[in-house]
Protein backbone atom coordinates (compact mmCIF):
# COMPACT_ATOMS: atom_id res chain seq x y z
CA UNK A 1 0.00 0.00 0.00
CA UNK A 2 2.90 2.57 -0.25
CA UNK A 3 4.72 3.86 2.39
CA UNK A 4 1.67 4.72 4.49
CA UNK A 5 3.47 4.96 8.05
CA UNK A 6 6.05 8.01 7.31
CA UNK A 7 5.74 10.67 9.19
CA UNK A 8 6.11 14.51 7.57
CA UNK A 9 7.72 16.28 9.85
CA UNK A 10 8.46 14.70 13.40
CA UNK A 11 7.99 18.33 15.31
CA UNK A 12 5.18 18.74 13.37
CA UNK A 13 2.45 15.68 13.65
CA UNK A 14 -0.56 17.59 13.45
CA UNK A 15 1.21 17.37 9.27
CA UNK A 16 0.35 13.61 9.52
CA UNK A 17 -3.52 14.12 9.99
CA UNK A 18 -5.20 11.65 7.50
CA UNK A 19 -6.96 8.29 7.45
CA UNK A 20 -5.25 4.93 8.70
CA UNK A 21 -3.90 2.53 6.19
CA UNK A 22 -6.64 0.18 7.09
CA UNK A 23 -9.37 2.77 6.38
CA UNK A 24 -11.80 1.42 4.06
CA UNK A 25 -15.02 3.15 3.46
CA UNK A 26 -17.18 0.45 2.04
CA UNK A 27 -16.97 -2.87 3.10
CA UNK A 28 -19.44 -5.85 2.32
CA UNK A 29 -19.34 -9.42 2.56
CA UNK A 30 -22.17 -12.11 1.59
CA UNK A 31 -22.06 -15.57 2.39
CA UNK A 32 -24.53 -18.53 2.00
CA UNK A 33 -24.83 -22.21 1.92
CA UNK A 34 -27.32 -24.18 0.21
CA UNK A 35 -28.19 -27.50 0.11
CA UNK A 36 -30.03 -28.65 -3.15
CA UNK A 37 -33.37 -29.77 -2.39
CA UNK A 38 -32.70 -32.77 -4.32
CA UNK A 39 -32.53 -36.37 -3.38
CA UNK A 40 -32.78 -38.76 -0.12
CA UNK A 41 -34.57 -37.11 2.80
CA UNK A 42 -34.73 -33.99 0.76
CA UNK A 43 -38.07 -32.92 -0.45
CA UNK A 44 -38.17 -33.75 -4.40
CA UNK A 45 -36.55 -36.45 -6.43
CA UNK A 46 -36.62 -38.65 -2.92
CA UNK A 47 -36.48 -42.10 -4.85
CA UNK A 48 -34.90 -44.04 -7.85
CA UNK A 49 -31.53 -43.65 -9.35
CA UNK A 50 -31.80 -39.64 -10.53
CA UNK A 51 -32.32 -39.24 -6.76
CA UNK A 52 -28.50 -40.46 -5.87
CA UNK A 53 -27.24 -38.77 -9.21
CA UNK A 54 -28.68 -35.15 -8.61
CA UNK A 55 -29.13 -35.60 -5.08
CA UNK A 56 -27.05 -34.36 -1.72
CA UNK A 57 -25.52 -31.54 -3.20
CA UNK A 58 -24.32 -28.51 -1.65
CA UNK A 59 -23.32 -24.88 -3.14
CA UNK A 60 -21.39 -22.48 -0.99
CA UNK A 61 -20.64 -19.06 -1.82
CA UNK A 62 -18.12 -15.94 -0.45
CA UNK A 63 -18.50 -12.82 -2.07
CA UNK A 64 -16.46 -9.69 -1.07
CA UNK A 65 -17.01 -6.12 -1.95
CA UNK A 66 -14.72 -3.14 -0.81
CA UNK A 67 -13.67 0.12 -1.59
CA UNK A 68 -9.75 0.98 -2.11
CA UNK A 69 -7.17 1.58 0.41
CA UNK A 70 -5.61 4.80 0.93
CA UNK A 71 -1.99 5.21 0.58
CA UNK A 72 0.54 8.56 0.80
CA UNK A 73 2.98 9.62 -2.63
CA UNK A 74 6.64 9.77 -1.17
CA UNK A 75 9.59 10.75 -2.69
CA UNK A 76 12.15 8.76 -4.07
CA UNK A 77 15.24 10.66 -1.99
CA UNK A 78 15.12 12.26 1.35
CA UNK A 79 16.38 15.69 0.88
CA UNK A 80 15.70 17.14 4.12
CA UNK A 81 19.01 16.36 5.94
CA UNK A 82 16.80 15.34 8.97
CA UNK A 83 16.57 11.91 11.05
CA UNK A 84 13.19 10.35 9.04
CA UNK A 85 11.49 6.67 9.39
CA UNK A 86 11.62 6.48 5.86
CA UNK A 87 11.41 8.42 2.31
CA UNK A 88 9.35 11.86 2.85
CA UNK A 89 5.84 12.70 1.17
CA UNK A 90 5.96 15.12 -2.06
CA UNK A 91 4.73 18.58 -2.81
CA UNK A 92 1.45 18.80 -3.83
CA UNK A 93 1.40 21.51 -6.40
CA UNK A 94 -2.31 20.25 -8.27
CA UNK A 95 -5.31 18.32 -8.03
CA UNK A 96 -4.12 14.56 -7.79
CA UNK A 97 -7.29 12.83 -8.15
CA UNK A 98 -8.41 11.60 -11.68
CA UNK A 99 -11.80 11.11 -12.21
CA UNK A 100 -13.24 8.15 -13.10
CA UNK A 101 -13.54 8.04 -16.78
CA UNK A 102 -9.75 8.83 -16.60
CA UNK A 103 -7.88 6.40 -14.67
CA UNK A 104 -6.28 3.09 -15.78
CA UNK A 105 -3.73 1.03 -14.98
CA UNK A 106 -0.98 2.95 -16.36
CA UNK A 107 -2.26 6.62 -14.78
CA UNK A 108 -4.14 6.09 -11.82
CA UNK A 109 -3.69 9.46 -10.26
CA UNK A 110 -2.53 12.74 -11.78
CA UNK A 111 1.17 12.33 -11.45
CA UNK A 112 1.73 15.55 -12.04
CA UNK A 113 0.14 16.82 -9.07
CA UNK A 114 3.55 16.54 -7.38
CA UNK A 115 6.95 17.12 -7.16
CA UNK A 116 10.37 17.29 -5.04
CA UNK A 117 10.54 19.56 -2.25
CA UNK A 118 13.07 21.76 -2.20
CA UNK A 119 16.38 20.98 0.28
CA UNK A 120 15.79 20.73 3.47
CA UNK A 121 12.12 21.30 3.03
CA UNK A 122 9.30 18.57 4.15
CA UNK A 123 6.58 18.03 1.47
CA UNK A 124 3.33 19.05 1.93
CA UNK A 125 1.60 16.41 0.54
CA UNK A 126 -1.06 15.01 3.03
CA UNK A 127 -1.13 11.17 4.50
CA UNK A 128 -3.08 8.73 2.26
CA UNK A 129 -4.48 11.33 0.38
CA UNK A 130 -4.83 8.86 -2.37
CA UNK A 131 -6.85 5.52 -2.61
CA UNK A 132 -6.35 2.62 -4.70
CA UNK A 133 -8.75 0.13 -6.83
CA UNK A 134 -11.53 -1.47 -5.06
CA UNK A 135 -12.20 -4.84 -4.73
CA UNK A 136 -14.27 -7.34 -5.66
CA UNK A 137 -14.12 -10.99 -5.55
CA UNK A 138 -16.50 -14.20 -5.28
CA UNK A 139 -15.40 -17.65 -4.25
CA UNK A 140 -17.78 -21.02 -4.94
CA UNK A 141 -18.10 -24.58 -3.59
CA UNK A 142 -19.37 -27.76 -4.73
CA UNK A 143 -19.64 -30.11 -2.36
CA UNK A 144 -21.49 -33.68 -2.58
CA UNK A 145 -21.81 -35.89 0.14
CA UNK A 146 -22.09 -40.07 -0.36
CA UNK A 147 -23.90 -41.53 2.36
CA UNK A 148 -22.13 -45.10 2.67
CA UNK A 149 -23.86 -46.72 5.75
CA UNK A 150 -24.41 -44.77 9.06
CA UNK A 151 -21.90 -42.52 10.17
CA UNK A 152 -19.40 -43.16 7.15
CA UNK A 153 -19.64 -40.93 3.66
CA UNK A 154 -17.44 -39.86 1.24
CA UNK A 155 -17.32 -36.02 0.34
CA UNK A 156 -16.03 -34.65 -2.73
CA UNK A 157 -15.89 -30.87 -3.28
CA UNK A 158 -14.68 -28.65 -5.85
CA UNK A 159 -13.87 -24.79 -4.77
CA UNK A 160 -13.61 -22.24 -6.82
CA UNK A 161 -11.90 -18.76 -5.68
CA UNK A 162 -12.04 -15.79 -7.63
CA UNK A 163 -14.45 -18.09 -10.04
CA UNK A 164 -15.23 -15.18 -12.17
CA UNK A 165 -11.76 -14.10 -12.61
CA UNK A 166 -12.26 -10.76 -11.93
CA UNK A 167 -9.21 -8.99 -12.04
CA UNK A 168 -8.35 -7.01 -9.26
CA UNK A 169 -5.60 -4.66 -9.31
CA UNK A 170 -2.14 -3.50 -6.57
CA UNK A 171 -1.49 -0.28 -5.44
CA UNK A 172 0.15 1.94 -7.73
CA UNK A 173 3.41 2.88 -7.93
CA UNK A 174 3.33 6.10 -5.46
CA UNK A 175 7.14 6.82 -5.54
CA UNK A 176 7.91 9.86 -6.89
CA UNK A 177 10.84 9.86 -9.48
CA UNK A 178 9.92 6.15 -10.46
CA UNK A 179 9.98 4.88 -13.41
CA UNK A 180 6.05 3.54 -13.28
CA UNK A 181 5.11 6.29 -11.21
CA UNK A 182 1.60 6.58 -11.07
CA UNK A 183 0.87 3.20 -12.68
CA UNK A 184 -0.33 -0.63 -11.51
CA UNK A 185 1.89 -2.94 -12.27
CA UNK A 186 0.58 -6.14 -10.77
CA UNK A 187 -2.80 -7.25 -9.98
CA UNK A 188 -3.90 -10.25 -7.64
CA UNK A 189 -4.88 -14.04 -8.17
CA UNK A 190 -6.57 -14.61 -10.96
CA UNK A 191 -8.56 -17.70 -10.66
CA UNK A 192 -7.80 -21.30 -8.53
CA UNK A 193 -9.26 -24.39 -9.08
CA UNK A 194 -8.81 -27.13 -6.23
CA UNK A 195 -10.57 -30.77 -6.21
CA UNK A 196 -10.76 -32.54 -2.81
CA UNK A 197 -12.30 -35.65 -1.41
CA UNK A 198 -12.46 -36.85 2.33
CA UNK A 199 -13.62 -40.00 3.77
CA UNK A 200 -15.54 -39.53 7.24
CA UNK A 201 -16.21 -42.48 9.45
Amino acid sequence: MGNTAVYSDYYNRRADYGPAANDIRHNFVFSTVYELPFGPNRTYLTRGVISHVIGSWTLGNVTRLYSGAPFSVTTNTNSTAAFSSGSQRANLVGKPELRSDQRSAQRWFNTAAFAQPANYQFGNAGRNLLRGPGYANLDFSLIRNVNFTEGKLLQIRGEFFNALNHTNFSTPQSTLGAANFGTITSSLAARQIQIGARFVF
